[in-house]
């Protein structure tokens, strides 16, 4: 060839050379942002090439920092001539014949450049091997500095020359498993100092997936000499049985495990970080740290949003391996990179089905599917969607994988729970979850998981609005179906439906669905809409039971008491009289009419100005409607014939008008069954009866039964009534006996609805029996109250009208109070 043509050819390959490095510098330059830890990954990588072909090798790596350097060791095979010529030239060394297959990813390639962000200066260190096999140790700077072909090209040379001039023939039986490799970058400025740090920070985070994905890689140390660090990590053999693979560090003397979830095909791993606790292992949240390895990772792909880290060694990276090529018709590359993915879609399913119940938690950190957040220039959003996220959601769908707050060894799918909807807030989303776990415990999820759930839900998930809320509440018909469900004690379902309504109204500011809703219970515990409802101002069971045996009962249209919230409709005691001045007009001889006409007129007795006040009519002739409805005639003529003068009896009717001794003769006349007393709240009180169950064990006694008429089962808010006054009495007479200095009540105890027990006085424990007194009266029938008050040493009666202070009844205020005198023993 001619000698020109010759120096020519030379010469342009040379400048191809320069002009290549200057031209990558310069972009890496402007990319340096997405680069900074890239430098650790491109020196790990050419190390684990080194002994890619070779079955028996496994490799440890060594990264040491100092104040004015940093210096990559490891114990890889020797260099090629092939590699020498890629490292300096910078042409990639792997060479790969078409339809050929390699184990290497790359070799001193474009991507080595990167690592020039550190310096533009290495010191290499190494060991050739040459075709005839004999093997030199070399030891030169590579200088890449120079910002163009002409200031870079003699460098090149002289990188040459020393590479030339250093290379010393080694003897047979040197130690290959030594550090015999290094890469030493010296640091000049404080930027360099920063990159550095980058890189070792992002190595010791990501290190342990790297460990699980490549075995042939077995120890990773990395000392910081800058503040004292040494760090090591190294891997164990997965057990066949297990998912789990071991990596073991240790850091300043201490050892810590780690643990990575694992699962491999022929062409594709998955992967992700675990926590081992004393239950089992907790999933770990891994939303910062690359989804896509070649091996090793693609810094950039943090926001590709695929449940696990996925890796294979065949993916097809894209050039600044921040990506893989995921878009184009009919591109090999493309096509390869798609099946990977789809293999990994597979593989998490067999892994997920394998321990969703066997002793793994936080499962919610393995459901991210949104679309990755990548250049569509590279992605196809479609197959994506098609091919990858619809499989995976379909899947995680159905898949028992999320833990309930009552049982943690139960897993449900999301498609049996209730979420609240994403664009809530979390206060929000927490309140609704409090209810609908009040409601069905087993309809949510863990109450620690709430918001890592909403924040990965879709479409196709139960999400419950305001309008489903109610309607969960709204579908218990009443106040007794609702306590039954939550659990709860009727004051309690109504202190929860009082925040539930609160809520409704405040957070919602939907006051139309709290308006249309059948949500407010009546005086009989059913639930009415609001406008249906009136608030109760007449305030006296005597009088909503008279018109109930009227034929209109009042209980369903007045809203229970224990319900709050402003309402403007009312009812008054003015507007029942009304209505039940207008039935008695019209009354009949019906037995219901008659136990009316006999509590009204029991009732005139008790509050004769207000009698007067609003039944005017019935009132002035109350003695004559009593007298005209009594159906015992024979008990009504032997009072008569008391009187010799029947014209007396005008006399006798103002009597029984004025003194109620008369009239209680007359319903104490013998079989006077109408004139029993009905069941009311004030009845209640003087029982201290709690509940419907008390209620029916009271009237067992045959002594009681009979003192009352056969009345309706009392309402809720009776026993609500009384529950709350007894509520009052005990709290009162505890803070009263605590400002008496003969009582400690330190440590006092409830030992049934009305007794206190833990109390002592003078030293000696007391039992006290609390009780009401709001009524005038008290009853003691119940047989533990009884038992209590027998040992008179050791137990006291109190009692409580809420506007006195307590008072202790005495046996002989007893006797005072009653005028017994006789007492049999």
């Amino acid at each position: 060839m001619i000698q020109s043509i010759e120096r020519g050819r030379e010469e342009s390959g040379k400048t191809a050379i320069a002009d290549k490095i200057v031209d990558r510098l310069h972009d890496l330059e402007k990319t340096v942002d997405h680069n900074l830890g890239r430098w650790a990954w491109e020196l790990l990588q050419n190390a684990k090439d080194s002994i890619a072909e070779d079955d028996n090798r496994t490799l440890s790596i060594q990264i040491e920092l100092n104040q004015d350097k940093i210096q990559f060791n490891h114990n890889g095979t020797h260099f090629t001539q092939w590699d020498i010529i890629g490292l300096i030239n910078q042409i990639s060394s792997k060479k790969v014949k078409e339809g050929e297959q390699t184990k290497k990813i790359g070799r001193f390639g474009t991507g080595f450049l990167t690592t020039h962000l550190l310096s533009r200066v290495i010191e290499i260190k190494g060991v050739l091997r040459t075709e005839d096999k004999n093997l030199y140790q070399f030891n030169f700077l590579l200088d890449r500095q120079g910002d163009n072909r002409d200031r870079l090209l003699p460098r090149i040379d002289k990188s040459w020359n020393e590479f030339d001039e250093s290379l010393t023939k080694l003897d047979r039986d040197f130690n290959e498993n030594q550090f015999n490799t290094s890469f030493c970058y010296h640091l000049e400025t404080d930027r360099q100092r920063n990159i550095a740090k980058r890189g070792m920070k992002e190595f010791s985070d990501l290190i342990p997936f790297v460990l699980a994905f490549v075995p042939k890689i077995t120890k990773v140390e990395i000392i910081d000499r800058t503040n004292g660090d040494t760090t090591c990590f190294t891997s164990s053999q997965q057990s066949k049985d297990s998912p789990i693979v071991h990596i073991l560090k240790t850091e300043n003397g201490g050892q810590i495990d780690v643990f990575i979830l694992y699962a491999s095909s022929d062409r594709v791993g998955i992967a992700t970080e675990l926590e081992k606790t004393e239950k089992g292992y907790l999933i770990k949240e891994i939303k910062d740290i690359p989804k896509l390895f070649c091996d090793f990772p693609l810094i950039g792909t943090e926001n590709f949003h695929f449940p696990m880290v996925v890796n294979s060694f065949f993916f097809n990276p894209q050039t600044e391996r921040d990506g893989v090529w995921l878009k184009g018709k009919d591109d090999k590359e493309v096509e390869e990179n798609q099946r990977i993915l789809q293999d990994a879609v597979e593989l998490y399913k067999q892994l997920v089905s394998q321990i969703a119940g066997n002793g793994f938690f936080n499962l919610y950190n393995l459901v991210e599917t949104k679309i990755p957040s990548t250049d569509n220039k590279y992605f196809d959003e479609k197959w994506y969607e098609d091919c990858i996220q619809k499989p995976l959601r379909e899947f995680i769908f159905d898949v028992a994988i999320v833990e309930l707050e009552t049982d943690e060894n139960i897993k449900k799918s999301i498609n049996e729970l209730y979420f609240p909807g994403k664009s809530l807030t979390e206060e929000i989303r927490e309140k609704i979850w409090h209810f609908i776990f009040d409601l069905s415990s087993r309809s949510v999820c863990k109450k620690s998981h709430l918001h890592s759930w909403c924040s990965l839900s879709w479409n196709d998930w139960r999400t419950i609005n305001y309008k489903e809320l109610v309607n969960e509440v709204t579908g218990r018909k009443d106040i007794s179906r609702l306590s039954q469900d939550l659990g709860k004690s009727e004051i309690d379902t109504f202190e929860w439906l009082n925040s539930f309504i609160k809520f409704i109204l405040e957070d919602s500011n939907d006051h139309s669905l709290f308006e249309n809703s059948l949500i407010v219970p009546n005086k009989n515990g059913n639930f009415r809409k609001r406008k249906e409802l009136y608030k109760d101002e007449i305030e006296d069971e005597y009088l909503i039971e008279i018109l109930r045996l009227l034929g209109e009962d009042w209980r369903d249209s007045l809203r229970h008491d224990l319900v709050e919230f402003e309402d403007n409709l009312t009812k008054t005691k003015e507007n029942i009289a009304a209505i039940i001045t207008e039935k008695l007009k019209k009354h009949d001889s019906a037995d219901n009419t008659v136990k009316a006409i006999n509590i009204l007129c029991e009732w005139f007795e008790k509050n004769p100005k207000l009698g007067a006040d609003i039944f005017p009519y019935w009132y002035s002739k109350r003695a004559e409607l009593f007298m005209n409805n009594i159906q015992d005639k024979e008990s009504l003529y032997k009072i008569m014939r008391t009187c010799k003068d029947l014209s007396k009896l005008a006399e006798l009717t103002e009597l029984i008008k004025d003194n109620n001794n008369i009239v209680e003769a007359v319903r104490k006349a013998e079989d006077m069954e109408n004139a029993k007393m009905p069941i009311t709240k004030e009845v209640l009180l003087d029982l201290g009866v709690t509940s419907l169950e008390e209620l029916k064990q009271t009237l067992e006694d045959k002594n009681i039964a009979e003192q009352f008429i056969h009345t309706p089962t009392p309402s809720f808010q009776m026993f609500i009534y009384v529950q709350e006054l007894i509520k009052r009495a005990k709290k009162n007479v505890l803070e009263h006996l605590k400002t008496l200095e003969a009582y400690d009540c330190s440590n006092w105890e409830e030992l049934a609805a009305t007794v206190i027990g833990g109390i002592r006085k003078k030293d000696l424990d007391v039992s006290i029996v609390v009780r009401p007194s709001d009524s005038g009266k008290v009853i003691i029938y119940n047989s533990s109250e009884k038992d209590i008050l027998e040992d008179d040493s050791s137990a006291e009666l109190w009692i409580d009208d809420g506007v006195q202070k307590p008072r202790i009844l005495t046996l002989g205020k007893i006797l005072k109070i009653t005028g017994i005198s006789r007492i049999p023993v």
